[in-house]
């Protein structure tokens, strides 16, 4: 696969194996729903406590990846690493971002992947989110980007004091992080801002952006995990917004079980005004 990736890609080859898996994903976390499938079932690799459904959605999407190739390394939230000999593909799993959401009864959850033809997160070569109270998939590659099979709607000309802001409230939490206070940055870009919002699920909250329901995504402090934001965020670049990495490597390998912050905007001019708020 690996020889030819650029025919898999112009073929959109890697789309459907991402669109297959995340149906399978939904599924399966709508009969885990549906039959009370709700409780905490364990610690996952990456350290936060894995539901029930957690663990039945990785495994649906995995079986779903490995059957379309064998030869994919997966890194996923629960499971933690599915190596392969020679891999041709990394694939990087959030099963079900929002998890909590889902616990609580709350319609805002996601899953995400992301294949890359190497094990950084530069190497990113297809991405796609569903939304599992809709069923819309956000999908797409460097050829092209489709919600629905419909292009992307980004508001390019919002300022910040125009915008809707996705900022993420842990970063209230902290009050100094790398020369950086979050709770200070996250009070000034609310203040900013016109409309803030925060839902607990990075993946689908950036991907909103896609569709001009939002224009910017912020997690100030280190808290997530790449597999949180990766596969929305190289959706909404190849698009025509932008983001940057907070804390580590700019490119970070898929491999790193590190947390960062990310800020991810409709356009670079938004981006930059928001890491203006950094200095």
């Amino acid at each position: 696969m690996r020889r030819n990736l650029g025919t898999f890609l112009r073929s959109g080859m890697l789309r459907e194996i991402i669109r297959r898996a995340l149906i399978e994903g939904h599924k399966a976390l709508e009969d885990c729903v549906s039959r009370g499938l709700t409780g905490v079932e364990k610690k996952g690799s990456f350290g936060d406590y894995s539901h029930q459904f957690d663990v039945v959605v990785e495994k649906a999407i995995i079986d779903s990846l490995k059957k379309a190739s064998k030869k994919t390394y997966i890194i996923s939230e629960e499971i933690g690493e599915v190596g392969c000999e020679s891999p041709e593909l990394y694939a990087l799993v959030d099963p079900v971002d929002g998890s909590n959401n889902v616990a609580h009864g709350l319609p805002f959850n996601a899953s995400a992947i992301a294949l890359a033809r190497g094990p950084n997160a530069s190497d990113v070569v297809a991405a796609g989110v569903i939304d599992h109270s809709t069923g819309k998939i956000y999908l797409g590659d460097s050829e092209g980007v489709f919600i629905d099979r419909e292009k992307p709607k980004l508001k390019t000309g919002v300022s910040l004091s125009d915008a809707l802001v996705f900022l993420d409230l842990a970063s209230l939490k902290k009050d100094s992080e790398n020369s950086h206070n979050p709770t200070e940055l996250s009070i000034r870009l609310a203040r900013r801002a016109k409309h803030v919002r925060f839902f607990a699920a990075a993946s689908l909250e950036i991907a909103y952006i896609l569709e001009g329901r939002g224009d910017a995504f912020v997690c100030f402090s280190r808290d997530l995990k790449l597999m949180d934001f990766l596969a929305s965020a190289t959706l909404l670049k190849w698009a025509g917004g932008d983001y940057r990495i907070l804390g580590g490597a700019e490119a970070p390998s898929l491999l790193d079980r590190g947390r960062f912050g990310v800020i991810a905007a409709s356009s670079r001019k938004l981006l930059e005004e928001i890491l203006e708020l950094i200095g």
